[in-house]
């Protein structure tokens, strides 16, 4: 008993020169207060915190999420209710409720607000990793707590405050304006209760580690026995959600440990083993999702586990099994080398493929740049002002006859490509060659078809040139064989807008019809 006694005045006497006397109480509480404080700061890092965390869940980012944990303001209102209620001080607790609630709702309007402009709406992992909390998040949430407070206690600096309060509040809090957002109440409440939870573990983290660097009542200033009597309901308050919340954590991994253990007992005994495990708890009882993978089919396995779990837990247990057939270790493996192989050959085809569509690349590439290497030297390829027609405008150089540009026009349009505009050919300009005329026969039947095909060619020339008028000269020395081709003339011309500006008739030299371009 005296060791006893002696061990514990040495630590009465370590705390208080170690620790209590070593702390500036006025600086610490001074540098609270303002980290405690509603202001705009505040509330501009809270807005952007909140928006960067909501960004990261929805796009499953750990690193965006992170992000956002390291400019969190929220550690300010937290170790100002810790310290509040560490010192007895009433006016400060008033403050830090007022801050914490405000900075809550403001991160809930712009979570809301981003997931309901969003596309993206499903629920990723990092949603669901926050909907169902755990002894591990509960202990996250007092480390922080702890290493907050000693931050700020011991003047540490401000860096740990934010992380601290980063990793357990933030992202819950993010995850429940989703789900207030898509109307999931299931995931709100779920996150809204690890919040919570996160919430008074740090609170009251923080408060212990003030009491033991010697903050208390005269800390503050002095309390009515009213104030000091709802300051100690308060902390009674806060520490029974705490409770509870640590009992219903408790109980869902011993539940989980129980089905676990159910689990691998049922299929080590047919050599089989759990891929995937989910445990939901709730108020009606317990919901167990299980993958197993099984070397055969074993008969009533889900039933046997629903009565062996409700027997080992006491309450209604609902069991969906997925059984994956593996036959043996050996066959597996042999699957598992066959899908490697097959794998292997879809990659090798894919590698060919991809070869041979570049070379085939490569070959209508050299050929586009070939043909537009060449291109110039036949003519030049343009679009009409109006835009309703490619024109191509023959060079001299391309040596091509009237019939033949003509032709080729013809063979282009004969077959046009859906959406685009026709082919207009120009030949160049030059002089047009005579029509021969045979001699008179006995009856004159007219122009043949190869002297009006010809004739055809010269006007759609004209035409091209946009020649508006022509000159004609008719050579023959029979009048009825002028006047036919002079009507010939005058009608075809007619029909193209062309008009003749000046027509001749001569009977000296060898009989021809002679079309040019009318002089201005």
């Amino acid at each position: 008993m005296a060791e006893l006694e002696a061990w514990w005045r040495w630590a009465k006497h370590w705390r208080l020169t170690r620790m209590v006397e070593t702390c500036d109480r006025v600086t610490v509480l001074d540098q609270v207060q303002k980290a405690a404080h509603l202001s705009a700061p505040y509330a501009f890092m809270t807005v952007m915190s909140s928006g960067i965390a909501t960004l990261g869940l929805l796009q499953n980012s750990v690193a965006v999420i992170i992000g956002a944990m390291l400019i969190s303001p929220l550690m300010g209102p937290i170790i100002g209710l810790g310290m509040g209620l560490a010192t007895f001080d009433l006016q400060r607790i008033r403050e830090a409720l007022l801050a914490l609630l405000t900075g809550i709702l403001l991160a809930l309007a712009i979570a809301v607000l981003i997931v309901w402009l969003s596309p993206l709406k499903e629920a990723t992992s990092e949603i669901l990793a926050r909907t169902e909390p755990t002894l591990f998040d509960l202990l996250v949430a007092v480390f922080s707590g702890l290493a907050g407070a000693y931050a700020t206690v011991t003047r540490k600096g401000d860096t740990i405050v934010g992380v601290a309060i980063a990793t357990a509040l933030m992202p819950p809090l993010a995850v429940v304006g989703y789900g207030i957002a898509v109307g999931n109440w299931s995931i709100a409440g779920g996150a809204s209760f690890l919040f919570m939870t996160n919430l008074l573990a740090i609170a009251l983290s923080v408060t212990i580690i003030a009491r033991l660097y010697g903050f208390g009542r005269s800390d503050s200033p002095k309390q009515t026995v009213w104030q000091a009597g709802v300051i100690i309901v308060s902390f009674a308050l806060l520490s029974i959600p705490l409770g509870l919340a640590l009992g219903r954590i408790a109980k869902q991994s011993q539940t989980e440990i129980t089905v676990r253990t159910a689990l691998n007992d049922a299929t080590e005994k047919v050599s089989g083993r759990v891929a995937s495990l989910r445990v939901t708890g709730s108020n009606s009882g317990v919901t167990v999702d299980a993958i197993l993978l099984l070397p055969k089919h074993v008969s009533d396995l889900q039933k046997r586990l629903e009565d062996n779990l409700n027997q080992r837990l006491g309450m209604p247990v609902k069991v969906n099994v997925q059984e994956v057939l593996t036959s043996n270790d050996n066959a597996f493996t042999q699957q598992q080398d066959s899908l490697a192989e097959l794998r292997r050959s879809v990659t090798a085809l894919q590698s060919e493929e991809n070869q041979r569509l570049q070379l085939q690349q490569t070959a209508v590439t050299q050929r586009t740049g070939m043909q537009s290497t060449l291109l110039p030297f036949l003519g030049n390829l343009q679009r009409s002002p109006d835009g309703k027609y490619w024109q191509f405008l023959l060079t001299t150089d391309a040596r091509m006859t009237l019939e033949q540009a003509q032709a080729m026009e013809t063979r282009i349009n004969a077959a046009p490509k859906s959406g685009e505009p026709p082919l207009q050919v120009f030949p160049p300009l030059q002089p047009l060659p005579a029509i021969l005329i045979a001699g008179r026969e006995a009856k004159y039947a007219g122009p043949d078809d190869a002297q009006r095909a010809q004739l055809s060619t010269q006007v759609w020339a004209l035409q091209r040139w946009r020649a508006g008028a022509t000159d004609v000269v008719i050579v023959t020395r029979d009048a009825e064989q002028a006047t036919a081709w002079e009507s010939l003339l005058r009608e075809t011309l007619a029909t193209s807008s062309i008009e003749i500006k000046r027509l001749r008739r001569e009977q000296a030299g060898e009989p021809r019809v002679q079309l040019a371009v009318a002089a201005p």
